[in-house]
């Protein structure tokens, strides 16, 4: 690994090699800024956040190309560690889990990620061993932070559409109304502050790290503005994780607080109490009245309020900034000095973190369990009362770690693929939730890479964060604060993907290896040895780098230029009506990623409107061919399936189409409408089949799909009492219809007549109700029985009525 001593050589300050990195380093941080407002690369698996990942590539590409010219400018400097070369096994197991993945589009952009990521780790080692560069770096990714926190309480106090004009120029695809949109997300625990995330859990992840960092960087700062700047801090960002309403966030910020701890001599130790505690004590002073004018300013903008709301922030947040620079500057002597004999003990970094334990305990039993919570907000009240191991998101969270061990066991050693639990989980699921992601980060990569990824990958964290541990017990105090921001950052939000998918956010992704990269760079050890020759070893190394970002650089233009392709043919979709042009840029899409779902399902659908008004049957045949091709590669697309689907039903192809349904029903086991669909294409198959032994059979399914149904319902009864179901999984009218057809088709006619009659709709201005109240009917007079009042409304709609009663009971079933 590297040492200390690379960052001070003589080699690494020469002009060029400075200038080279101060290049790099504005490269890096111009993405990260511009990467942060792009919903921070959100890997939400479909075409709507591509581009921003795509471009996003390319520019990592070209950032390592002129790392591996850095590299080679300062090879006496700048050594090839173990780390960099086994990082870029993460994306080897990716390549090999699309040998069985189960969506391949979905696949490759989880390798083209990881890549990335292996990427920004080479380049974060190379910029944190030099000492200037590294010192800037950490105050680079600090600011964008502090950034991101002023621009969600911006958002919070009305201001959005004010501070989103100075961002307008990054191109951030989610401008909505001149503000950004779902800075503040409601849902059904009310407004959320979640800045440019979307996402409140994750944000609040984000603010935990960078509360932990401004509270170290208060110590570590030698200027009195500095260290009043990171102490006006902590009040914006506690604030922020309140607003946020994550109890994810609240209950895990204690432990990683104590964690960290362990890490600081026992005075520092008591400065982060002491200075977390005048911050926390500030904003529990303003939380209320900002959390007030808050929530009226999200429903109408008021200039006073939002002034007012300022001012109780500017204003807490300058009493706390100046109360911590008071206790820097008289109270952190005099306890440094105090606990000197302290520092001295082996034991002695532990005292404080363990009274730590039980002053927070106390302090979340004080704001739980006693009337002291009456000082917080009504909405930051229900969220900490929930917070038990009973309340759903809870063992929404347990119901989705056992169904992706599921998956695993399915696909134990090479995984299935990136995206796997987006694409598999509907198959698997308890019951019928909807969570494109399994809101565990260890568990996702396990199913994506399965065992073998898996193992690669927490060998590279345990390695990285060993070695960072074992380097920092060594060296003295100076050396252990130049790269602990790293340690932090890294430590706090993969803490806290244990129980969320931060890292579904490519930038959180990059950022959690940039510190990993830069905690490499701080362990001192004897650099690696290798049985090839230094030259040969740098030659080979930065040969393979710049063969990978010139592939990524032709790869993310390739797929930029797809995407850009399919927003034209969107954009083309509300301006013209002629094929020629709506299909000219899908075609251009098509021929880079001929698989990509979206791109075909709009193509195949516009295939099919040109078919069903030409009656030309190529572009029938050319439809059902891209569909088929695409479905080789991504089975599990609903898409693509109902697709297919509506490309059979212009021929009226019923076998086709329950063939479809029949083949897929294993997929999809709690989606009632695949269900309805399935049930109904099977009665008009019975209707139309040729012999009795086929009508059999299809009646048959029918049957099945209820039975199926009715178990289903029946496991749901077993939920326990605070877990949410989910999607509606019933006994329908749609699916009472289609199973008491299957049931008189059958010749049970005592069961179709009840099992509709327990659906029966009175409005019947729906064909759907019509049909039922029909069959039903028929089912009555074929029982012997009456029902004079339901046929006389059945009548008033439907002068047909009685014909089609009498052409049901009469209906030959042999």
């Amino acid at each position: 690994m590297s040492t200390y001593g690379y960052s001070t050589t003589k080699s690494s300050k020469t002009s060029d090699g400075l200038q080279l990195y101060w290049l790099l380093l504005g490269l890096v941080t111009l993405f990260l800024f511009w990467a942060s407002f792009r919903v921070a690369l959100f890997n939400g698996q479909d075409q709507a956040f591509e581009q921003s990942i795509y471009i996003s590539i390319l520019w990592s590409s070209l950032i390592s190309i002129l790392t591996i010219i850095l590299i080679e400018k300062n090879s006496k400097c700048i050594q090839i560690t173990l780390s960099s070369i086994i990082v870029f096994l993460l994306p080897l197991s990716y390549l090999i889990s699309l040998i069985s993945s189960a969506s391949q589009y979905l696949a490759i952009n989880m390798l083209l990620i990881t890549l990335m990521c292996a990427l920004f780790f080479i380049t974060s080692q190379v910029l944190s061993q030099h000492t200037t560069v590294n010192k800037l770096y950490t105050y680079v990714i600090t600011t964008i932070a502090y950034i991101i926190v002023f621009f969600g309480l911006f958002h919070w106090l009305g201001n959005g559409p004010l501070i989103t004009t100075l961002v307008k120029w990054l191109g951030s695809p989610t401008i909505s109304s001149g503000a950004y949109k779902d800075a503040v997300m409601v849902d059904s625990n009310g407004a959320r502050l979640t800045s440019v995330f979307q996402y409140a859990n994750t944000y609040a992840a984000y603010l935990m790290a960078f509360l932990f960092v401004a509270a170290f960087l208060i110590g570590k700062s030698r200027s009195w503005w500095s260290k009043f700047i990171h102490g006006f801090m902590l009040v914006p960002i506690i604030l922020s994780i309140f607003l946020t309403l994550s109890r994810g966030g609240l209950v895990l910020l204690p432990v990683v607080f104590v964690l960290l701890l362990v890490f600081l001599k026992p005075y520092r130790q008591l400065m982060w109490i002491l200075h977390l505690a005048v911050s926390g004590i500030v904003t529990i002073f303003i939380l209320n009245p900002v959390t007030d004018l808050g929530l009226q300013l999200q429903s109408a903008f008021s200039v006073s309020q939002s002034l007012t709301g300022w001012l109780y922030i500017l204003i807490g947040s300058a009493v706390s900034g100046g109360i911590s620079l008071a206790l820097e500057k008289w109270v952190s002597p005099a306890l440094e000095k105090a606990t000197d004999n302290l520092s001295n003990k082996k034991w002695g970094n532990f005292l404080i973190p363990v009274g730590g334990i039980v002053l927070g305990a106390l302090l979340l039993f004080v704001l739980v369990g006693t009337s002291a919570k009456n000082i917080l907000p009504e909405n930051i009240q229900t969220r900490l009362e929930n917070i038990n191991f009973e309340q759903h998101s809870v063992l929404e969270r347990l119901t989705f770690y056992k169904d992706a061990m599921k998956v695993v066991k399915d696909y134990p050693i090479i995984g299935a693929g990136g995206g796997a639990w987006s694409a598999l989980y509907e198959q698997y699921q308890n019951n019928p939730y909807t969570s494109r992601q399994a809101h565990n980060f260890y568990l996702q990569y396990l199913i994506e890479t399965g065992i073998l990824g898996f193992v690669i990958f927490a060998a590279f964290l345990i390695y990285i964060f060993v070695q960072y541990i074992r380097g920092y017990i060594k060296v003295n105090e100076e050396k252990r604060s130049e790269h602990f921001v790293y340690f932090i950052i890294a430590a706090s939000i993969l803490i806290h993907s244990i129980l969320d998918f931060n890292m579904s956010y490519a930038y959180i992704g990059v950022l959690v290896f940039i510190c990993l990269g830069g905690m490499t760079a701080s362990i001192e050890s004897e650099p690696t040895k290798f049985k090839m020759k230094p030259k040969t070893l740098r030659t080979v190394y930065s040969a393979s780098i710049g063969v990978i970002s010139a592939v990524l650089v032709i790869v993310s233009g390739l797929f930029i230029s797809a995407t850009n392709s399919f927003v034209t043919a969107q954009e083309l979709e509300g301006v013209t009506n002629n094929y020629n042009e709506l299909v000219a840029p899908l075609d251009k899409s098509l021929k880079i990623r001929s698989h990509h779902p979206e791109y075909v399902i709009k193509k195949a659908s516009l295939l099919n409107v040109v078919y069903r008004q030409s009656q030309n049957e190529e572009f029938y045949q050319e439809a059902e061919r891209i569909l088929q091709n695409a479905l080789v590669r991504e089975p599990s697309n609903k898409g693509l399936l109902m697709s297919l689907n509506s490309l059979y039903t212009t021929k009226k192809l019923d076998q086709d189409i329950f063939n479809v349904y029949d083949t897929n029903k294993y997929r999809f086991p709690w989606d009632i409408e695949w269900y309805e669909q399935y049930m109904h294409i099977g009665i008009q198959a019975a209707y139309n089949a040729k012999d009795k032994e086929a009508r059999i059979k299809y009646v048959d399914a029918v049957l099945a799909s209820l039975d199926h149904i009715n178990k289903g319902v029946e496991h749901l009864n077993t939920l326990p009492e605070g877990q949410l179901q989910g999607k509606t999984f019933e006994v329908t009218p749609n699916v009472a219809l289609r199973a008491g057809q299957a049931y008189y088709m059958s010749g049970q006619t005592q069961d179709a007549h009840d099992i509709i009659k327990s659906r029966l709709q009175e409005d019947l201005n729906d064909t759907t109700n019509v049909e039922m109240m029909t069959w039903y009917l028929a089912a009555v007079e074929k029982l012997g029985l009456k029902d004079e009042d339901h046929f006389n409304k059945l009548a008033a709609v439907d002068e047909n009525a009685k014909a089609n009663i009498d052409s049901i009971v009469t209906m030959n079933l042999e």
